[in-house]
């Protein structure tokens, strides 16, 4: 909980230096499956080996995700932050270095896992400065940075690389991450009161420690929810291309409508959880995955010759569903966790969730390559979502609310 003599803008001050971070981090992240058509024009690519740029830069996260939450949990939020953006900033530099498939796919990889270190260090900041009935509404806030990197992401960098070469986009990411890092070395603190995970009060320090039930059901069930948002970004621009003639610049307008929609929505289903449904969680994650897997189907049914306007709010009324959930996800699995271990939790819950993340977009790629239907891709895409809701419908909140 927040120091009771702290100045009543220092919390969102810090969460806004964790934003920033995260911003700075999804500029990257979120940036490369928008730069598809490039990558796939200059290195020769099919639409299965796009999707693995998306599996290079979630596997290295993967890989660092359990380290990350125990860097946030005993050394603090802003060495997560500080050194999580300057890995995936030196790693965006050496893309230039790179002339194939293979090269490219491992620069990603390690900038990767920098990637890992923004949502642990930024969870852990919400719920060491905000109250449980601010933590929804912060926690969503906080989750924006993901869909508004994206947003900035789909703004710029398809323009750069028509300009400069998608390599020099990346670069751009990279030097986001420099600048984010070094503001928050400068100006963030944590609380006056803080509890630090050590070897003598936190003996739990293996994986399968934190491996709850909750937390099991949490990371799968977010790890498929998850493929919504993925897929739209991934893809969206591929898929209206190849059956709407869309270009690829206008396909980038709805990327940053779509992410714009994304972060509002984690703001208010973070909203809608604080006030609407008690801080209960659950029933604000059940109703956008829900209305993500419909939106999915509509998306993949559209019938050539849709009118733009069509189109442009189906992928908006879609996005805030499919992007709008993760923000009360996080906030559910850190209070499953308790004070002293937030940071290995949501670690373990996002090691669970980032599988599905590498191998399902590439696989979408891949029944689009040999069906040749991208309806039947869409329609798979609902059905997994579905499956989310039903995992999350599992989950027992009765529980979080007795450590809450």
């Amino acid at each position: 909980m927040p120091a009771s003599n702290a100045p009543a803008p220092r919390p969102w001050l810090m969460l806004s230096l964790a934003l920033l971070c995260q911003v700075a981090v999804s500029l990257v992240v979120q940036g490369v499956p928008t730069l598809a058509p490039f990558l796939q024009d200059d290195l020769g690519l099919t639409r299965a080996q796009v999707g693995m740029f998306n599996s290079a830069l979630m596997g290295g996260s993967l890989v660092a995700m359990f380290a990350a939450g125990w860097v946030v949990d005993v050394k603090g939020e802003r060495a997560a932050l500080v050194w999580g953006n300057v890995v995936v900033g030196v790693f965006c530099m050496t893309v230039i270095g790179t002339h194939t498939f293979v090269t490219a796919l491992i620069a990603l990889f390690f900038a990767g896992i920098g990637g890992a270190f923004p949502t642990p260090a930024g969870s852990k900041t919400v719920m060491a400065w905000f109250p449980i009935h601010q933590r929804g509404m912060a926690m969503g806030v906080r989750q924006t940075g993901i869909p508004l990197g994206g947003a900035l992401a789909a703004a710029t960098l398809p323009f750069i690389a028509h300009a400069a070469g998608w390599r020099m986009a990346v670069v751009v990411g990279g030097l986001a991450c420099f600048a984010s890092a070094a503001l928050c070395q400068w100006r963030y603190r944590a609380p006056d009161i803080v509890q630090r995970a050590t070897a003598v009060n936190q003996p739990l320090s293996r994986f399968r420690d934190f491996a709850t039930r909750e937390v099991v059901l949490l990371g799968a069930a977010g790890g498929l929810a998850t493929l919504g948002q993925f897929t739209l970004v991934t893809y969206l621009a591929l898929y209206l291309k190849e059956t709407q003639d869309i270009a690829v610049t206008t396909s980038a307008s709805l990327l940053v409508l779509a992410q714009i929609a994304g972060a509002s929505g984690r703001v208010l289903w973070g909203v809608a959880s604080d006030r609407l449904f008690g801080h209960r969680r659950r029933p604000a994650l059940l109703l956008p995955v829900t209305l993500s897997a419909l939106g999915a189907l509509a998306l993949g049914w559209l019938p050539h010759g849709t009118p733009f306007w069509v189109i442009a709010l189906l992928v908006t009324s879609h996005a805030f569903c499919a992007l709008g959930w993760h923000g009360n996800w996080i906030a559910l699995v850190a209070e499953v966790a308790g004070p002293e271990r937030q940071g290995r939790t949501v670690g373990v819950a996002m090691s669970l969730m980032y599988p599905c993340i590498i191998v399902f977009p590439p696989l979408f790629g891949f029944l689009v390559d040999k069906s040749h239907s991208w309806p039947g891709a869409w329609t798979g895409l609902a059905v997994v979502l579905l499956l989310a809701a039903a995992l999350i419908r599992l989950v027992d909140e009765r529980s979080v609310a007795q450590r809450n």
